[in-house]
């Protein structure tokens, strides 16, 4: 790749360990690698982890961009070098050949999946357009019934259940479709942390936060079931959930939602979110 070293890595340590000041820099563009990384005992098949050094000398000083997929994710490509595209395609095609899409910021994933096109010969769709929004001044809403209430381990199964039934409704495809208490287990092991909502002694909405890595926390798996929906207690516990996040330290707390979704972007811009940046997840077919 002339002055491009690429690195591939057999374990998240040795990742972590070459993408530690990279990722440091902007933890927020980067904030999917960021968990992922952290959640790496949660992955069974084998990742693809591959680090570019501009000026050919391989250490983690050098490190100049970064790309990971976990089988059967898409690729991450937001943190791929700014230049050299043709050169980084073909190295991502040599070490991932069984890539089927990729997610990023607009700009990175469409100029990677127009040159992936361009060398296989194939073609790419839009799967899904997301926002990612950072908080600005936390603005919890007034009115709204209940309070927040404390995880405890006779939880998992319901909770399980929310999780799977979060999947189909918002066609998460990290979530099982199906309730799976190791997989929430595994899920809070790679240090997720429940916010619960609850109207008198019933649960009505369910939000997670990212335990805080770089100063940074992110907020997903937001859910209320649809027979308590239209009360504010997906607003309430989205809340709650960055009252928590920046109590544990993060100064930046994100989020991703649907870029074509009026209701949850309004939702997010009136407790505080601001946007950030606009991504997108684009499936690659081979002709």
């Amino acid at each position: 790749m002339g002055s491009m070293l690429v690195e591939r890595h057999r374990s998240f340590e040795s990742f972590r360990e070459w993408t530690d000041g990279f990722y440091r820099a902007d933890p927020v563009r980067h904030t999917l690698a960021v968990t992922t990384v952290a959640a790496a005992r949660s992955y069974e098949a084998e990742p693809v982890l591959l680090t570019f050094h501009e000026g050919g000398g391989g250490n983690a000083a050098t490190t100049s961009g970064a790309y990971l997929r976990t089988p059967p994710f898409p690729g991450q490509v937001a943190g791929l070098p700014r230049s050299g595209l043709p050169e980084v395609v073909t190295a991502v095609r040599e070490h991932d050949p069984g890539l089927g899409a990729v997610t990023g910021p607009v700009e990175c994933a469409t100029a990677f999946a127009a040159e992936w096109c361009r060398h296989s010969g194939g073609s790419d769709h839009v799967r899904m357009r997301q926002r990612l929004y950072t908080l600005g001044e936390l603005r919890p809403p007034e009115g709204v019934r209940g309070g927040e209430y404390v995880f405890t381990e006779e939880d998992f199964e319901w909770l399980a259940r929310w999780r799977a039934d979060y999947s189909r409704d918002a066609a998460d495809t990290g979530v099982s479709g199906e309730p799976s208490v190791p997989e929430l287990r595994a899920f809070m092991d790679g240090g997720r942390i429940p916010t619960l909502w609850t109207d008198g002694v019933q649960p009505v909405a369910m939000a997670f936060h990212s335990t805080p890595k770089y100063g940074t926390s992110r907020i997903g798996n937001v859910y209320t079931p649809s027979m308590h929906r239209g009360n504010g207690y997906g607003s309430a516990v989205t809340a709650a959930a960055a009252a928590r996040a920046r109590r544990a330290g993060a100064d930046s707390v994100v989020l991703f939602t649907d870029a074509d979704n009026p209701v949850t972007n309004s939702i997010y811009r009136g407790i505080g979110f601001v946007p950030d940046h606009d991504l997108v997840e684009i499936d690659l077919h081979r002709e």
